[in-house]
């Protein structure tokens, strides 16, 4: 009996012994816990609580392990922010990293205000012609510049005579297409040396005043762009504006309301207006084989002897051109007592002096008065329209 008391209170003493050294052996419990943070453990027990009673020291200890137990195991990803996190955090944005500060840019964003591209200034340019394609040579050259054929026309006029005034058009066209400074530099030069050209010379006086306009607007601002559009209207349009009668001398006459001559024909008369090369002369509507007195080239104006009456009392005429040429022109048929007149010279009769020649032609631009003249053009024949006589000098 004694025996077994004695076995029964060494196992009690034992059993408190054995239970905290293996409680001592297993690893403590971090689950739940964030890293670096300290668990809140209540203090261990003193070793007097080794020698307390040992049902309630194996209470204590199957709680703990019940607890221990039952705790949940949390998700580290829970506390523990991922790889990508933290890098997140840790690199803001607009860093790149080296280190060195940039604004990241998704494809199709705008870095910034951009600015609006420059509206071109609009420059009158010439206006059509008209050119035909049978025209004189100055017709051809028109026509490529108000083209802007810049290298064409260039080439075109190389080691011409007149080629000033086309070689500064190309300088012009070239650099109205190029917007570049220096070429702009190249026309301002070929425009200020460009020989003076006579309003006769109707294509070439329209070349010459919208270059000097082109050029002159370009130094008035510098730094715009500019964009070429054609004029409206038509530069030289052809037509017939009277006739002129004149004696046989080709020197226009006085005392005459209109134009006018007997029925027994013989009056010469100018055709006056701007025309570029006669193909055919209509009277009433019908070709006729005129009496072709002088003129008649390229540019030039052309004198006619008026045929005879034959019963009518006016005659109509008009003529053909490589375009077309508005308006017709009418000689009346009088009775010789009232067509009679004297010469006189051209100044008395509003005509400008001729320095050139006596027979200076009668064509010129539209924009002068009738009984200007066009320069004539050298080496050029007349087309065959009809017979020609020359004046009497007797």
């Amino acid at each position: 009996m004694k025996s077994r008391s004695r076995e029964h209170l060494i196992g009690l003493v034992l059993c408190p012994v054995l239970m905290l050294g293996l409680s001592a052996c297993l690893p403590p419990s971090t689950d739940g816990l964030s890293p670096g943070s300290n668990p809140a453990s209540p203090p261990a027990a003193p070793e007097a609580n080794a020698s307390a009673s040992p049902n309630s020291t194996t209470a204590n200890s199957t709680s703990s392990n019940s607890a221990s137990q039952n705790t949940p195991a949390q998700d580290t990803s829970a506390s523990a922010p991922t790889t990508q996190e933290a890098s997140t955090q840790t690199q803001p944005a607009g860093v790149d990293p080296t280190g060195s500060s940039s604004i990241s840019q998704q494809p199709g964003e705008s870095t910034g205000p951009v600015a609006a591209p420059q509206e071109p200034t609009v420059v009158s340019w010439l206006p059509t012609g008209p050119i035909g394609s049978g025209d004189p040579v100055p017709g051809q050259r028109y026509l490529l510049l108000q083209q802007l054929q810049c290298d064409a026309l260039a080439e075109h006029v190389e080691g011409a005579s007149d080629a000033a005034l086309w070689l500064a058009g190309a300088a012009v066209c070239r650099a109205l297409q190029t917007g570049s400074q220096e070429d702009w530099q190249r026309a301002s030069i070929a425009v200020a040396t460009t020989p003076r050209v006579s309003q006769r010379q109707c294509l070439e006086f329209r070349v010459a005043a919208t270059l000097t306009s082109v050029v002159a607007q370009h130094r008035r601002s510098p730094g715009s762009v500019f964009t070429a559009d054609p004029a409206p209207g038509e530069a030289c349009p052809r037509q017939l504006l009277g006739l002129t009668v004149v004696d046989e001398d080709l020197r226009p006459l006085i005392g005459r309301p209109r134009a006018s001559g007997p029925r027994t024909g013989g009056t010469i008369v100018r055709l006056d207006g701007y025309y570029v090369r006669v193909g055919a002369v209509l009277f009433d509507g019908v070709p006729a084989v005129p009496d072709i007195v002088a003129g008649g080239g390229d540019y030039q104006a052309l004198y006619l002897r008026m045929p005879p009456a034959d019963g009518r009392d006016t005659l109509r005429i008009s003529i053909t051109d490589t375009v077309e040429v508005a308006g017709t022109v009418t000689f009346f048929y009088d009775d010789p007592a009232v067509s009679s007149s004297t010469p006189h010279p051209s100044e008395a009769a509003g005509t400008p002096p001729d320095n050139e020649s006596d027979n200076e032609p009668a064509n010129g631009p539209p924009s002068e008065p009738p009984n200007n003249s066009l320069s004539r053009r050298t080496g050029q024949d007349a087309p065959s329209l009809g017979k020609r006589t020359r004046p009497s000098t007797d």
